[in-house]
């Protein structure tokens, strides 16, 4: 890192996780009080700990606090008092280090601070990040250094999703297209690396999505092949809102209540449902809502609502990208609508910044009786 707002592109990684059996303690509350769970942790975790202690952030602000769980890798599983054993999952990240002090957070030097840093570079580079909690991986600590802050150094881990975006677009182009589609289709696609120049990136996508469309006729079947490879709304939101739809009885009740619903970290992803008849309509709410809202350049209005970095990116430059891409967006809805209402739905993207619209509006057809 060059100084406490800028990252150079040097000091940025990518490395496969693997799943990792752990010992936690999750709470909530500020990053001050990570300290004091990691001296609960220790004394359970006494002669079993396998690798460096993990600090995992599920959600939150420095404000507001965070959804957090302090955790060491363990040789055998520790259930004790609030120390509970599971299986976090691995994957691919995107990393950077920090060197030095935790804190405070108004410090030059902080863990506060590399975590803004690395937040813009991400931004800036246009680098889809997936779901799962951010990791501070504890490398060099008061263990390791005889309590010397100033030689601590630690981890700071994002998943990527762009090498689980590739391989989902691979299994859906082999179950519904065939292996020699999926050969034509991902032809150049070795070539790319989530850190990448952008353009690369979305001009990959234009041509594939070019063969796509070329190869596979039948819309449904080009919408099935790219939803399989959208984020993933969160299984416990997804439980959460069909208890939801059990308590109140109706989906009409549960349209007035997601309405009035923040969502999960204050962040719910959709915006003026409505249902005339067996139909809801649902719109994504903008990515950047204040550009949106501030922006009064169409091209910008549009990349200001989209989520997907590369679209984002590919928007800007005055690229074209086929509408099919956006099959991939309605994989976001349909997991959740099909777990709320216990039965298949179908989901189609009715308004898209790729066909000129400023806003991506969603139509979840649902099954008849519901």
């Amino acid at each position: 890192m060059e100084d406490a707002t800028s990252m150079d592109k040097n000091a940025v990684f990518t490395k496969t996780v693997p799943d990792t059996l752990i010992a936690s303690i999750r709470f909530h509350g500020k990053v001050d009080a990570i300290g004091d769970a990691f001296c609960r942790l220790w004394p359970a975790v006494k002669g079993c700990i396998s690798g460096p202690a993990i600090c995992l952030y599920h959600s939150g602000s420095l404000d507001a606090g965070f959804d957090l769980e302090v955790a060491v890798p363990v040789s055998k599983p520790v259930n004790a008092g609030e120390v509970r054993s599971r299986i976090l999952e691995g994957g691919d990240m995107l990393c950077t280090l920090h060197r030095g002090p935790y804190g405070p957070p108004e410090a030059d030097v902080c863990l506060a601070k590399t975590w803004q840093a690395f937040g813009r570079y991400i931004a800036s580079s246009y680098i889809g990040i997936d779901e799962g909690p951010e990791r501070e991986v504890y490398v060099e600590d008061h263990n390791t250094t005889g309590g010397r802050p100033e030689r601590f150094v630690t981890e700071l881990q994002i998943p990527l999703l762009f090498p689980r975006w590739m391989r989902c677009f691979e299994k859906g182009l082999d179950r519904h297209a065939g292996e020699g589609v999926r050969r034509r289709v991902m032809e150049g696609s070795e070539r790319l690396t989530p850190t990448g120049d952008v353009r690369e990136r979305y001009e990959w996508t234009r041509r594939a999505m070019d063969r796509l469309d070329a190869a596979v006729p039948d819309e449904d079947t080009r919408r099935e092949i790219v939803c399989g490879c959208a984020h993933i709304y969160p299984r416990e939101r997804r439980t959460w809102l069909r208890e939801q739809y059990r308590r109140l009885g109706s989906v009409d009740a549960l349209i007035e209540f997601i309405r009035k619903d923040p969502g999960y970290d204050g962040a719910p992803y959709y915006r003026d449902p409505s249902r005339p008849g067996n139909v809801i309509f649902i719109d994504k709410i903008p990515q950047q809502k204040k550009a949106y809202e501030e922006a009064t350049d169409p091209v910008a209005k549009r990349a200001a609502a989209c989520w997907c970095p590369t679209i984002k990116a590919a928007i800007l430059a005055g690229e074209e990208i086929p509408f099919t891409f956006c099959g991939c967006g309605t994989g976001w809805f349909k997991p959740v609508w099909e777990e709320i209402v216990g039965a298949p739905v179908r989901v189609v993207c009715e308004e898209s910044v790729l066909k000129g619209d400023d806003r991506c509006r969603f139509v979840i057809y649902l099954p008849e009786g519901v």
